[in-house]
């Protein structure tokens, strides 16, 4: 089985879509949902107010991300790759 190889153009129009389809999750989701992003992670959307007294009082949507354990794997290792490097750097 040959790698299939994509070209820039390929790669633009498949971010953009993935980007569409996010955007619009987001967008249509009910306060309180959550939008699940694949095995990586999910958003949960939420209402928020904020008071103040000089501006009165503001609502905005607010959107956390939880990462799944794949996820964080990676970033660890990623990070653990960096201190190691950093470290070596120092000791040198």
């Amino acid at each position: 089985m040959t790698p299939t190889h994509y070209t820039q153009s390929d790669l633009k129009t498949a971010y953009q879509i993935v980007q569409a389809d996010l955007f619009n999750a987001l967008l249509q989701a009910k306060d309180g949902e959550k939008i699940r992003f694949g095995h990586l992670g999910k958003f949960t959307k939420t209402e928020q107010q904020l008071r103040s007294e000089k501006f009165g009082n503001h609502i905005y949507y607010k959107l956390s991300f939880r990462c799944f354990s794949k996820l964080k794997a990676a970033f660890h290792d990623q990070l653990s790759k960096e201190y190691r490097q950093w470290k070596k750097n120092i000791s040198s």
